[in-house]
């Protein structure tokens, strides 16, 4: 074979050499460049994607998180985020029930999948259904003073709920709850609808809020008295009160029976008109007795007018023939 063609001008040409020389190279650039981009891990924690589910079918439970070890070269792992890295489990068919499925991965070019944790994923498959529930109006909260509120309404009375059909199931009605703080009249509010119990996104609601009517209305009965302005102290000497009035005449107010039935006037706070020399008219707060609720405003409008006393004049007498 020494004799053979090949092998003279394979030793006269130092192929065996040359050939060991390109190993060293790559060799010697294969531990440069792993010195200067070295291969590191990381790790990734990602919530599992369904594929291949139809539109029937739906997940029972959500998909569980997988943490994920691959590696590569540093620059190009560092610049890897988690929307790069898909992390998902194929249907092969659309059969009901549980079922374990393999995690499959797929990672961007250069990158290695060392670990998958867990392998299997256990997988809850139902179908779709919805069905009609009621909406039940849920009150918080307390009205003013002297209110009570009666039955509230919905409109629509009746929303679709949707989602895995062993999950309707447990979905009697659906809530709408209306916040009131110290509502002294009727309330009509678009009111968000929720479900008693959290289902996350496997549940849907349509539409997702209706429109609630409360009625607001008095405890008590009802009554319109008359005010009564009070005035204090004396107007400056020589002078005189010519007239008072207030604005509104009378007030509706309400409370209990008892002391409904007993009011006859309310009055305002005393004004003070000590050494007053001029027409007066401020605005008043009007006094209200325990258990009686203004309906309306609770300040009024007091005008008094005050004028200088004018002395008679004395005739003056003839003298007498």
């Amino acid at each position: 074979m020494k004799d053979s063609k090949a092998y003279k001008w394979f030793a006269r040409n130092n192929i065996g050499f040359k050939l060991l020389a390109l190993l060293l190279a790559l060799m010697l650039w294969y531990y440069v460049a792993g010195q200067r981009d070295p291969i590191i891990k990381r790790d990734f924690t990602l919530t599992v994607e369904p594929r291949g589910l139809s539109s029937e079918c739906v997940l029972a439970s959500p998909l569980p998180e997988v943490r994920v070890t691959a590696r590569g070269m540093r620059s190009i792992m560092q610049d890897i985020k988690e929307d790069d890295i898909c992390v998902y489990v194929e249907f092969p068919d659309q059969e009901v029930g549980v079922k374990v499925l393999p995690v499959q991965v797929e990672f961007p070019f250069g990158v290695q999948v060392v670990n998958i944790s867990p392998q299997r994923v256990k997988i809850d498959l139902d179908v779709m259904a919805e069905k009609q529930v009621p909406v039940r109006v849920l009150v918080r909260g307390e009205t003013a003073t002297g209110f009570t509120y009666r039955s509230p309404t919905a409109n629509p009375e009746q929303v679709t709920v949707k989602g895995p059909s062993r999950l309707l199931h447990e979905i009697l009605d659906v809530q709408a709850v209306l916040e009131i703080k110290g509502a002294r009249n009727n309330i009509s509010q678009q009111v968000k609808v929720q479900l008693a119990k959290n289902y996350g996104d496997q549940v849907i609601v349509q539409p997702g809020s209706v429109q609630v009517q409360l009625p607001v209305v008095t405890s008590g009965p009802v009554k319109t008295v008359a005010l009564t302005p009070v005035l204090q102290g004396e107007v400056a000497e020589g002078f005189v009160v010519k007239s008072q009035s207030v604005e509104p005449r009378s007030l509706q107010v309400t409370g209990p029976a008892e002391v409904m039935a007993n009011l006859r006037e309310i009055q305002t706070k005393p004004i003070d008109i000590s050494g007053a020399k001029a027409n007066i008219t401020k605005d008043v707060d009007v006094a209200l007795s325990a258990g009686v609720i203004s309906l309306g405003q609770t300040k009024v409008k007091v005008t008094i007018v005050i004028e200088p006393v004018i002395e008679p004049v004395e005739e003056e007498q003839l003298p007498s023939e």
